[in-house]
């Protein structure tokens, strides 16, 4: 579905206003540690369970895209998810929302980069984060497999993905991106010539 046109657009009801498309990325952006992946877990709470303005399975495939687009998946993840709600207004306000924190933070820690690098307290607390961010990616990736991962050809391209993952680290992640994507495509190609 096009994004905007649902009866629940910011310009045709107050239910997905810009301003609060801001606020949940500002809140996600301002409490995820861990990078881009970090945010599925808050960005399928608040944008469908919640609001319900996305599709579990809208959220999975829009990191996918965000993740094969070149640039920071966090960033990539925003804009497509505010895209989807409201357009390039929303794409805009979500990104703003998601850099905001950051960009406020990192530069407070700047200011006092030499109090915090050798700070024990902090060092402590960013590995407990490290640990906490591992457990919110596997929630992340229990609630979205079944939206994500469907039918026979769905779930062998996991498996090989994953056991290429698993067992030749050495092989960058662009490459399983780009077999999969590519399968997936000669996939719908015979598909649809078969009529299937």
């Amino acid at each position: 579905m096009p994004a905007g046109n649902d009866k629940n657009a910011p310009g045709r009801s107050g239910a997905r206003s810009l301003w609060r498309i801001f606020l949940v990325m500002l809140r996600i952006g301002a409490v995820t540690f861990g990078g881009g992946y970090a945010m599925i877990p808050q960005m399928s709470r608040d944008f469908t369970e919640k609001y319900g303005w996305i599709e579990a399975r809208d959220i999975a495939d829009l990191f996918a895209v965000a993740q094969s687009a070149p640039g920071v998946i966090a960033i990539n993840a925003s804009i497509l998810v505010g895209y989807r709600i409201a357009g390039l207004p929303g794409a805009l306000v979500a990104a703003l929302g998601a850099i905001l924190p950051s960009l406020v933070i990192l530069s407070a820690v700047t200011v006092g980069y030499r109090a915090f690098i050798g700070n024990p307290y902090v060092l402590g607390a960013l590995r407990g984060v490290r640990a906490a961010v591992v457990g919110m990616l596997l929630s992340a990736t229990c609630k979205l497999a079944p939206a994500s991962v469907r039918g026979a050809l769905g779930w062998a391209l996991f498996l090989a993905a994953l056991g290429v993952a698993v067992f030749l680290p050495q092989v960058n992640a662009v490459w399983i991106l780009l077999a999969g994507g590519l399968i997936g495509v000669l996939f719908l190609r015979r598909k649809g010539r078969d009529g299937v």
